[in-house]
């Protein structure tokens, strides 16, 4: 008789843990989702934003022969 209780316990306990980590694993699945949707949100400003930079350094450089890049100059 103990081992039947002991049985249904360790099943039970097992099928508790497999339900768990399924959710776990569909909670991490959603949670790569919503980054990867975030990434492809933010790529086009992170462009925008590089090029921007990109413009100002070659203001900065004029010609872009300077080879001091910054050095003896105010930032």
């Amino acid at each position: 008789m103990m081992l039947v209780v002991w049985l249904i316990v360790g099943i039970g306990s097992l099928l508790l843990l497999a339900v768990l980590g399924y959710a776990l694993f569909g909670q991490f699945k959603r949670l790569g989702n919503a980054l990867t949707d975030a990434q492809s949100a933010v790529a086009p400003q992170v462009a925008a934003l590089s090029e921007g930079i990109r413009r100002a350094q070659m203001l900065r450089m004029q010609d872009g022969s300077d080879t001091n890049r910054g050095h003896g100059r105010h930032a």
